[in-house]
């Protein structure tokens, strides 16, 4: 059962972010977007524990191919299930 959706929008020299990711427990769903998709290069799942995905266009936009992700890429349409599926959310 996953309790929250955590979105992270910022890179990693936003000390808050990584509050975020270092908080969320296996039980939740991380989402890189924007800034956030920085992330990925910092393997990102070294600092938390929950399901880590990111925003499949945000990622490329930064001139990233989908093979240098360490997570999976997403749709927006996959965002908005992960929204409507998650009863809290924290951004």
């Amino acid at each position: 059962m996953n309790v929250a959706l955590i979105i992270v929008k910022y890179g990693p020299n936003n000390p808050a972010e990584k509050i975020k990711l270092e908080t969320a427990t296996e039980n939740d769903d991380v989402v890189l977007l924007q800034n956030g998709v920085y992330w990925i290069l910092q393997d990102v799942k070294k600092y938390t524990k929950a399901n880590v995905y990111a925003l499949r266009d945000d990622f490329l936009a930064r001139g990233y191919d989908e093979s240098d992700s360490s997570v999976p890429l997403i749709s927006y349409a996959q965002l908005v299930e992960l929204i409507e599926k998650h009863p809290k959310s924290i951004g």
